[in-house]
């Protein structure tokens, strides 16, 4: 039983040293935890227990296959702690380049309003505003005057406009106009093409009556014909 205990309390041991040991230590070698497993076999066969071989072994392979994933984990955490402070410093890195860049362009932006003041700063202002003024009045009374033509045509494009619109309304008005002479038109040719095929028709009925008529006038004329004849004979 001492022994037992002797084994729990070493393995309670081994479970917390991944929160007491430093990185730096080096692993404990496998044949320190042989001597509490022969002495825990030892005292179940005392005590009247049968642990066969294959016990034995699969408490071996527990033990080594806890050691090894808990050196794996340790590892494991000294890896990611690694690329941790590694992604860190890529990350400072990047920041510092980024400064630097912030840095060159607050020295031009710096220079260049240097330079634009180095161009205004004079020491005789008197012969800056001779100088400038003139320039400047002209400068304004050429805007002036452009400003002028452009509102001059601008009014005239908007008569133009009215006079469009004035035209636009004319030619709308005469549009409709045609268009109620188009149907007009239209009407009184579709009356004429009725009356046309009415005249066709009375056409093709007129050479029966006309035969009828000349064969009646040839009777009468026979009629007519016969009596002068026998006063001529008497």
């Amino acid at each position: 039983m001492e022994a037992k205990s002797k084994a729990e309390t070493e393995g309670t041991a081994i479970q917390s040293l991944p929160h007491m040991w430093p990185i730096y230590i080096q692993p404990p070698k496998l044949g320190m935890f042989r001597q509490p497993l022969r002495l825990f076999q030892k005292e179940s066969v005392d005590q009247g227990e049968t642990t066969p071989r294959l016990k034995e072994d699969d408490l071996l392979s527990s033990s080594l296959e806890g050691r090894k994933s808990f050196w794996g984990r340790l590892g494991f955490g000294r890896k990611a702690s690694s690329q941790n402070v590694i992604s860190k410093q890529e990350e400072c890195l990047k920041e510092l380049e980024e400064l630097k860049f912030e840095i060159q362009k607050c020295q031009f932006e710096r220079d260049e309003f240097y330079q634009i003041l180095d161009l205004y700063i004079y020491d005789n202002w008197d012969h800056r505003l001779d100088v400038e003024l003139p320039i400047l009045q002209s400068e304004h009374e050429m805007r002036m005057m452009a400003m002028q033509m452009m509102t001059s045509s601008i009014s005239e494009a908007m008569e133009r406009y009215k006079e469009l619109i004035q035209v636009n309304s004319s030619y709308r008005i005469r549009h409709s106009q045609l268009l109620r002479e188009q149907t007009q038109l239209k009407n009184n040719i579709q009356i004429l093409l009725n009356e046309k095929r009415e005249l066709l028709v009375e056409q093709t009925e007129r050479p029966a009556s006309s035969v009828e008529a000349k064969r009646l006038c040839e009777e009468a004329g026979m009629n007519i014909c016969v009596p002068s004849a026998k006063e001529q004979q008497v």
